[in-house]
């Protein structure tokens, strides 16, 4: 049954698995979305809900990812028990214990149509240039990595603070010396000289500004609102690219949606556990009012029977009574007897 079934976009299906794939957790939304009850889920590999359309490349990209202890973040399609589909943005944690992955951490969102128009897209792609010598694009850590000179362009954006300041200040270095190396010495020339490092300083302290010390605001409002559990306020947008920043905040929002998914099941139970104790304490409180009509019918009858207590000693006491006054009559008939007998 080819058929998209949707979800309400609040809802976070969380599930966590083995070193091997195995499911070992999951949360009632994921249950209900998937269509597996709990009891089919646990123990089984996580592939249970892989939907056939997805490339393997997908999955081969994530494993590598997470193998190393990095966390991964891609749009899946995954299938329902009774064959229709639905898309997710899974966010993948490995869970380290001494450097070793121990398990795996899954928390999907529910994705734009954009972002599920733009992932099918790319997947047709994988699946178009599948065999080809060079192929076009390739996925590295769950983003898209253009091949040939634009990766080798693209290899900049994941240079280090240290090593773009030093690509920064070359110019400048370049600048002081190149004047004097080429005799311009006069004051229009060392005026022209300045005015070009002052360029390039406006550009570096502007380039600096725009992505260094704005992204880093922008982490820091984030990590005060995870501090303060405040996990309900918009994420700022990502940086593109693979610059340090937007790495930084990348990891921030992967600990902002797997604190949501927590915080949300942990609510869910006790929210069961609150249910469970509410109606508990209902059925003490009904079986309290019945203890106390039975207490009553109780003293009722204890009263009864001391009546009946009474009455049966009243009734004895009549009965030695009445026994008396026959043998007392038959006495005197004995006594009237004999003395008929007499006369």
């Amino acid at each position: 049954m080819d058929q998209e079934f949707d979800y309400p976009a609040d809802e976070l299906l969380m599930s966590t698995t083995d070193s091997q794939g195995r499911i070992t957790h999951c949360n009632a939304a994921f249950e209900r979305v998937s269509g597996y009850t709990m009891q089919e889920l646990m123990g089984q590999p996580h592939n249970l809900v892989r939907h056939p359309d997805m490339p393997p490349e997908a999955f081969k990209d994530m494993w590598s990812t997470i193998g190393h202890g990095r966390s991964w973040k891609g749009l899946v399609k995954n299938r329902r028990k009774d064959g229709s589909f639905y898309w997710v943005a899974a966010h993948v944690t490995p869970i380290v214990h001494q450097g070793r992955p121990l398990g795996y951490m899954s928390v999907r969102a529910k994705p734009t149509r954009a972002q599920v128009q733009s992932a099918e897209a790319l997947y047709a792609q994988l699946h178009a240039q599948r065999g080809q010598p060079q192929p076009s694009v390739a996925l590295h850590a769950g983003h898209v990595r253009r091949q040939g000179w634009r990766n080798h362009l693209g290899k900049l954006q994941r240079l280090s603070f240290t090593q773009r300041m030093a690509w920064m200040l070359a110019p400048v270095l370049a600048l002081a010396l190149i004047f004097p190396w080429m005799g311009w010495t006069q004051p229009w020339q060392l005026a022209v000289q300045a005015l070009a490092l002052l360029a390039w300083m406006g550009l570096a302290l502007w380039r600096l500004h725009a992505r260094v010390s704005q992204p880093l605001a922008q982490v820091q409002a984030l990590a005060t609102d995870l501090a303060g559990c405040q996990l309900n306020k918009p994420l700022p947008p990502l940086l593109p690219g693979r610059h340090p920043m937007a790495l930084l905040m990348e990891r921030l929002q992967q600990i902002h949606i797997n604190l949501l998914a927590l915080v949300g099941d942990a609510r869910h139970e006790i929210g069961g556990f609150t249910d469970l104790s509410h109606g508990i304490a209902a059925g003490a409180t009904h079986l309290a009012q019945r203890t106390d009509v039975q207490a009553g019918k109780l003293q009722e009858t204890a009263s009864t029977m001391q009546v009946l207590a009474q009455a049966l000693g009243q009734s004895q006491q009549t009965t030695l009574e009445v026994m008396a006054e026959s043998q007392k009559s038959a006495q005197l008939a004995s006594e009237g007897g004999k003395a008929m007998e007499h006369v």
